[in-house]
């Protein structure tokens, strides 16, 4: 929103208090207008009425209502809906393809918190029940979401990792794409840019050595 969309703004915004038997002084009006200006007017307009659709709570909405109904709903309900695309990926893919999300979010939860997408897939269903990996994984997925915690790149499978591990780079393979093909592509180049900045021959190699490690203990589980 422009300056220009200050007047507007405000008579919507008072509409939305009275709706709750509430009158805002202009200091409230103005900091709403504040924190919302980064969205355009009819993103607001259609916040409010899906704020005033669905809100169980007589109290006046705050800025933060409105902000999780423009961008799509609560952390809660976006972590509900990823924890279902991993699942349907892990049963889709499996442990030895490599994989792209469309949520970097998603991605930081499996590597940060499950240890990567290898690990994810042997311990899914063995560590924990589908009913508790999807409680953890949503709640950690708020968590991260609310934080800002994000992993670009893709997620290496058993297939990658074995050839990587043995100088065969080139027969990696691209990773599968998970949810929204465009978005996915996003996160998977964000990660390219990433990589041509920070990483070294030598990290690299470093991480190919510890994913090495992973594949022998994984082999040797499945000999047992």
């Amino acid at each position: 929103m422009t300056q220009a969309d200050f007047k507007p703004f405000s008579v919507l915004i008072q509409g939305v208090a009275e709706c709750y038997g509430q009158t805002l002084s202009a200091q409230g009006v103005a900091l709403r207008f504040k924190l919302l200006e980064q969205f355009s007017l009819p993103e607001v307009e259609k916040a409010a009425l899906s704020v005033m659709a669905t809100r169980k709570y007589t109290s006046m909405p705050t800025p933060a209502d409105f902000l999780e109904h423009i961008s799509g709903g609560s952390a809660e309900d976006k972590a509900e809906v990823e924890v279902g695309k991993v699942l349907d990926a892990i049963g889709r893919h499996g442990a030895y393809v490599s994989v792209v999300f469309d949520d970097a979010v998603t991605q930081a939860v499996i590597v940060q918190a499950y240890g990567g997408w290898v690990k994810l897939c042997q311990d899914c269903g063995v560590e924990e029940s589908e009913h508790w990996f999807r409680k953890n994984f949503a709640r950690t997925w708020a968590a991260y979401s609310r934080q800002g915690v994000k992993q670009s790149g893709h997620l290496p499978g058993l297939f990658e990792i074995t050839n990587c591990s043995n100088g065969y780079h080139e027969h990696a393979g691209p990773p599968k794409l998970v949810g929204d093909p465009t978005k996915a592509r996003a996160v998977l180049d964000a990660g390219k840019s990433t990589l041509k900045l920070t990483e070294s021959p030598e990290n690299m190699r470093g991480e190919i050595g510890s994913l090495s490690g992973l594949l022998e203990a994984a082999t040797g589980a499945r000999r047992q």
